[in-house]
């Protein structure tokens, strides 16, 4: 794109343009004060804007053994009192606990998450497989990247059905 010279500028403006340069020592001129004509090749100053600072990851547990478990919940910060008591007896059974995983609310987090920790495994509770970019069906086992992932139903639906209890079970005990 070529540069305006004056000449072209005079074709968009029938009035006399001016720049005047603040400056910090500059006096202030009444209006009656002619102003200097500007340069041909003035200056705009650069304003470059701040890089956004990712949004550090909050999680609950230790996440000692690579396991990510995600749930979603917009009226607590993790889990309310019912559902983590479930969750604790579900790792509780498979040999594991709170030190050895991150439980992390995607609600809160959303799905960045991914790229502020380091899992290996992660079951996912109540929420699609296609918001992961999985294509799967709840309680089948999928590899997507360096992990293992695995959908289930939400921990409120898991409290109330057995038969929903014993689908998970079985795919749990296949990851581990």
């Amino acid at each position: 794109m070529e540069e305006l010279t004056k000449e072209d500028l005079k074709l968009f403006f029938d009035k006399e343009i001016y720049l005047i340069k603040e400056s910090s020592h500059a006096k202030p001129r009444p209006d009656s004060t002619p102003v200097e004509p500007a340069s041909e090749k003035a200056e705009t100053p650069v304003v470059e804007e701040p890089l956004p600072q990712p949004i550090s990851l909050v999680h609950k547990g230790e996440n000692a053994k690579g396991i990510a478990l995600i749930i979603t919940d917009d009226a607590n910060e993790f889990l309310n009192t019912a559902d983590e008591t479930l969750l604790l007896n579900i790792l509780k059974a498979i040999g594991l606990s709170l030190e050895d995983v991150a439980i992390i609310n995607q609600h809160r987090s959303g799905t960045e998450w991914q790229t502020q920790i380091n899992f290996n495994k992660a079951i996912v509770f109540g929420i699609l497989p296609s918001t992961y970019g999985v294509v799967t069906e709840n309680y089948t086992i999928q590899q997507k990247g360096d992990a293992q992932w695995l959908f289930s139903d939400s921990l409120f639906s898991l409290a109330s059905d057995k038969v929903l209890k014993g689908k998970l079970w079985g795919k749990l005990q296949e990851l581990f």
